[in-house]
């Protein structure tokens, strides 16, 4: 494998990897949500969310995107690499549908298309755009 397949399998790999637990970290809140009730600022409410496995996994998942992101950063520009997260919204949706049977409009679908259509507008990043990891430009 030459060290342009290897980098760009690496930055799909993190793509899949950021989307997945950005999903998976909203997922996790949500059920944390829904196990410790209404949340009103109390310590009570505090050692309760606390407790939730649902929370620490969320949490992890953020350290996971967190990872994922700087080796994004490190390829890409951030003003495409920013925009394609929102991709996760899209997947969000459909988990929630799947999840929690929340609705799923002609709106909702239609603003997934347009959020796709836009990151599609965007185009690739060009390497003459990515700044070189290490250093800034003078």
């Amino acid at each position: 494998m030459s060290t342009r397949e290897h980098s760009r399998s690496t930055i799909v790999a993190s793509w899949i990897l950021l989307l997945s637990l950005g999903a998976l970290c909203q997922i996790a809140l949500k059920y944390a949500g829904l196990d410790t009730g209404p949340f009103d600022f109390t310590p009570r409410a505090f050692a309760a969310a606390a407790a939730s496995a649902w929370l620490w996994a969320a949490v992890a998942c953020y350290v996971g995107e967190f990872l994922a992101w700087m080796v994004i950063l490190r390829r890409s520009s951030l003003s495409s690499a920013f925009p394609t997260g929102a991709i996760v919204l899209i997947v969000l949706m459909i988990a929630s549908r799947w999840l929690f049977d929340e609705p799923m409009g002609w709106p909702k679908i239609l603003g997934s298309a347009m959020i796709v259509a836009g990151v599609l507008l965007l185009g690739p990043d060009h390497p003459a755009a990515t700044p070189a990891a290490g250093g800034r430009d003078a």
